[in-house]
This record gives structure tokens, C-alpha cells and sequence, in this order.
């Protein structure tokens, strides 16, 4: 691409890897075993085997939890009601500075 030019050039692809069962058998030493390959380029896509399902990671057991609501329209007014007092902006937003 030319300096200036607005035309866009796509990135090049990146390395798919498509590991059998016997390869993907130990996902972590598959990965360490491509590396070199996907290190030349930065990215790569792993696509597991069709029937592959990830394992459960979590212990259901011992897993626990607070959900939380986040009201992020009351957090917007009171960062927006600190900003004013802070640094004296004015109901529309634009600031001024103290006589």
C-alpha cells in the first residue's frame, strides 16, 4: 500500500491447525507442539475434532457466588454529580472556571 493511499489490505490469513483425536488427545502438548509454527505469525485457530466437548471446570459443590445489579444510569449520575462539583462543570457540560 502506497503512503496515502485509502485503499485497505486485508491482514493475511492466519494458521488453521485441525488436529485429529490421537493428536488433540492432550490439548496442552498439541498446542506446544504447533507453537513454533503459530509464533511466525502471532495468532493461529485451533479447530478440535467435530465431537470434542471441553470438560467441566468448575466444581459445582464448592462454586459460589454474589450476583450484583450494577445501575449504571445511578453510577453515570454520580460520576457525572462529582465531575460538576470536582471540576465545575456547568449543567450542560462545559467548563468554566471560578471568578
Amino acid at each position: 500500500m502506497e503512503p496515502g493511499s485509502d485503499d485497505f489490505l486485508p491482514p493475511p490469513e492466519c494458521p488453521v491447525f485441525e488436529p485429529s483425536w490421537a493428536e488433540f488427545r492432550d490439548p496442552l502438548g498439541y498446542i506446544a507442539k504447533i507453537r513454533p509454527i503459530a509464533e511466525k505469525s502471532g495468532i493461529c485457530k485451533i479447530r478440535p475434532p467435530a465431537d470434542w466437548q471441553p470438560p467441566f471446570a468448575v466444581e459445582v459443590d464448592n462454586f459460589r457466588f454474589t450476583p450484583r445489579i450494577q445501575r449504571l444510569n445511578e453510577l453515570e449520575f454520580q460520576l457525572l454529580r462529582r465531575l460538576r462539583q470536582e471540576d465545575h462543570l456547568s449543567p450542560g457540560g462545559q467548563v468554566y472556571s471560578q471568578p
